[in-house]
């Protein structure tokens, strides 16, 4: 943390490289709602969208308390080895089925190998299976599958699954596993692999990799984590609907109690306050005489929010609102977003050296600067999965009123057929906006308390179905980049709020 950012870095790694480990360790949140479950021993699918937490949820791992003492293997720049995996994707087979069999078998190779790299000091020379030069894991896995791909060099396409085979199967590996099974014993071994953030859904071989994956976790999960060996495998929230509908071979069977990374207001509410109350306490800014219950969001919202952000603000509109419900609804719940927001926020008041106490225009100027580039964000996002995103987007919700029927998402959906690099259709065009969390189904219309409630498509595990007859709403973060019409002074509400507690 720095003292123009005093909420944070935007990423987990920025805030290792600058603070160390050790420090990061007490400004990690271990209370949200995913971390104990994650852990779990049952656990080894988590899906996240970018911002989420996929990476700091991973480095959590190696300190938390749940299980004792772990070996963690990190592996968390998948860009590292998508070249490599993508390239034996191709050669394989031209049959899905076949492909990801065949690839299943890869991911056991390079996965028993990184365990027994890890091990390499508890290991006797001649037991090493594979003689690669220590690297990071990313770096390791993209030698590891290069090294495959060198073995396949003399083989025709129609006999690298023989290939494969006798690879995977031969005694060192046996060997390897054995090794690794006895250590594990005394030891737990925790494995986590950071899959990409951006994937090009019309990349087959790409695919076929990440499905292969995730398949191979479900067995090793069934074959291995009685034995105190466990995988975890994250998959980007924006590609797992695709994955799960149309590339994994039997999702039933694969897809087997999946952690997803959904925050409640109530603990984005806590990990912000423990955030602020971190810097405050560091820079000796906090009255050591005042203590906070963590555990409640109320404690937390009076004794932490409050006195920083105040209890209210007047909006743009002139209505009076929470200051924390203000901020919140222009976000899809996720922390990165929430803290670049309240970092925004900060440092003007860091110019105007009102620190760290935050005024009116302050709070809605820095959502103002920030929405933007939050928007922008979500639509990089999806860039790979979508083509052309940004100007489907803006060609066809561009002035778009605020509320509004939802035929009118066809309408718009024909202003953006020229901008369109692959199929166009109406139903294409309603699914992108939803998948982005652009466009919600109103659930709750009360213009008297001078709110509507929403559904949104992050905040679930399935599609958002938007058809004609839903009456609709543009999410908050999304009305400066679209120029968004208001027709209404209601405030939009993007997430589940009890009734009456709006003010």
């Amino acid at each position: 943390m720095t003292k123009k950012d005093p909420f944070g870095e935007r990423s987990c790694e920025q805030e290792i490289k600058i603070l160390g480990g050790e420090t990061y360790k007490k400004l990690y949140f271990d209370e949200a709602p995913f971390n104990e479950v994650a852990v779990d021993t049952d656990t080894y699918l988590i899906i996240g969208r970018r911002g989420s937490g996929k990476t700091a949820l991973a480095r959590y791992f190696s300190f938390q308390e749940k299980i004792t003492n772990p070996l963690c293997i990190e592996v968390l720049k998948a860009d590292a080895y998508e070249q490599v995996l993508s390239e034996i994707s191709r050669r394989t087979s031209t049959t899905r089925g076949i492909a990801i069999s065949h690839l299943r078998r890869v991911w056991e190779f390079v996965i028993w190998s990184l365990i027994i790299n890890a091990l390499e000091q508890d290991i006797p020379e001649e037991d090493k299976i594979c003689k690669i030069e220590r690297k990071n894991k990313s770096k390791l896995v993209a030698d590891l599958i290069d090294y495959l791909m060198r073995l396949f060099n003399d083989e025709d396409d129609s006999t690298i699954g023989l290939s494969i085979e006798r690879i995977v199967d031969n005694a060192e590996l046996d060997r390897a596993k054995e090794i690794a099974l006895k250590f594990a014993k005394k030891q737990p071994i925790i494995i986590s692999i950071d899959t990409l953030e951006q994937y090009n859904i019309e990349d087959d071989a790409l695919m076929n990799a990440l499905a292969a994956l995730v398949e191979y976790a479900a067995e090793f999960h069934l074959d291995y984590a009685p034995q105190n060996i466990f995988l975890k495998v994250f998959v980007s929230g924006e590609v797992f609907p695709h994955l799960k509908e149309a590339v994994l071979l039997n999702p039933l069977k694969t897809v087997k109690h999946p952690v997803y990374l959904f925050w409640r207001p109530r603990d984005l509410l806590r990990l912000i306050g423990w955030r602020l109350h971190y810097h405050l306490e560091t820079n000796n800014l906090w009255d050591s005489k005042v203590k906070i219950d963590w555990e409640d969001e109320n404690d937390v919202l009076e004794k932490i929010w409050v006195p920083h952000f105040g209890r209210t603000i007047q909006n743009a509109n002139g209505i009076n609102e929470q200051t924390w419900t203000y901020i919140l609804r222009h976000t899809q719940l996720r922390p990165r977003q929430v803290i670049l927001i309240c970092n925004s926020i900060a440092n003007l008041s860091i110019e105007a050296r009102t620190f760290p106490t935050f005024n009116n225009n302050q709070i809605i100027e820095g959502v103002r600067n920030a929405e933007l580039e939050l928007a922008s964000e979500i639509l990089n996002s999806y860039s790979e999965i979508y083509k052309n995103v940004n100007q489907i987007v803006t060609s066809g919700l561009t002035t778009l009123s605020k509320v509004f029927q939802g035929n009118e998402l066809d309408k718009r959906a024909s202003q953006s057929a020229p901008e369109w690099r692959e199929e166009y259709s109406p139903t294409k065009f309603r699914q992108l906006v939803a998948e982005l969390g652009i466009i919600g189904r109103v659930t709750r219309n009360n213009h008297e308390d001078g709110y509507i409630d929403a559904d949104f498509e992050y905040a679930s595990t399935e599609r958002l179905i938007l058809t004609h007859r839903d009456l609709c709403v543009v999410h908050p973060m999304f009305y400066r980049k679209l120029n968004i019409s208001i027709n209404s002074k209601a405030r939009v509400m993007p997430f589940t709020t009890p009734r009456g507690n709006y003010e």
